[in-house]
């Protein structure tokens, strides 16, 4: 006698993983959230690297592009990106029906918002190598730059969670998210350009403006130069990027809503 044997149950990994090519696949047929968020981007960037690199500025122009490439790529390829999708799949009803999937409610955010880091990551890879093929110099603290990245990505998917609270609707999306898109692109230029001294250190505690600073440290070094208050240069950005996020996550956990805005 033959004994049925159950089919072992889908692991949460492929679930969401299965759900996060799903929303990979609405994102790229919408063409408008497309061309915003994969096209745009890339064009910008090259347009930042062939800007900077005419003004013949060494290692700060590389900084400059760098920086720009890596903001604008946070900015729009995944804040705005990930704010408009959590915000639509909100307002569609989606998010609460996915709900009785058996997925947690944090499994549930990730798959909806890994597709637009996928596409971020992508457009970076290509941007590497673009730099590589254009004649950017290789980064002196590879460890630095990789901080400037990865923090970036948490910093502006706990943004965008945070601001998914105070949008009603996806096309206000585009109203809610620019403030702190200004504050990623200026701020990731402005600390690239140059080492801050004294009280000017404290704008790397802007949003963005860490990610310049790293990306300065990448390509210039000095991460364990002396900054304010006789503290290494890193800690004040370093403070700035975990906080930021910390901070973003936190109100978007206690604020965070399942149910359409109105």
């Amino acid at each position: 006698m033959t004994t049925a044997t159950a089919p072992a149950p889908t692991s949460t990994a492929s679930r969401v993983t299965a759900l996060a090519v799903s929303e990979l696949r609405l994102i790229s047929r919408n063409r408008t959230v497309l061309v915003s968020s994969a096209i745009l981007p890339l064009a910008m960037g090259v347009f930042f690297a062939y800007a900077f690199k005419a003004n013949d500025l060494g290692v700060t122009g590389a900084a400059m592009a760098v920086a720009a490439q890596i903001a604008v790529v946070l900015a729009m390829g995944i804040y705005v990106t990930a704010t408009q999708t959590l915000v639509a799949r909100r307002h569609s009803r989606v998010l609460k029906r996915l709900r009785i999937t058996g997925l947690t409610d944090r499994d549930l955010l990730v798959a909806v918002v890994l597709p637009t880091v996928v596409i971020g990551l992508g457009q970076l890879a290509i941007f590497l190598v673009f730099n590589l093929v254009s004649g950017t110099p290789w980064p002196v603290n590879v460890a630095s730059m990789v901080i400037a990245v990865v923090g970036g990505i948490v910093l502006v998917v706990a943004a965008a969670l945070a601001t998914s609270v105070i949008t009603p609707s996806p096309e206000r999306a585009q109203i809610t998210t620019l403030p702190l898109t200004f504050l990623l692109l200026g701020g990731a230029i402005v600390t690239a350009i140059t080492a801050l001294s004294g009280w000017w250190e404290l704008l790397s505690l802007l949003p963005g403006a860490a990610v310049g600073s790293f990306v300065r440290f990448a390509m210039a070094g000095g991460i364990a130069d002396q900054g304010l208050a006789g503290l290494p240069a890193f800690v004040i950005p370093a403070v700035s990027l975990i906080g930021w996020s910390i901070a973003f996550l936190v109100l978007a956990a206690r604020k965070f809503r399942w149910d359409p805005r109105h």
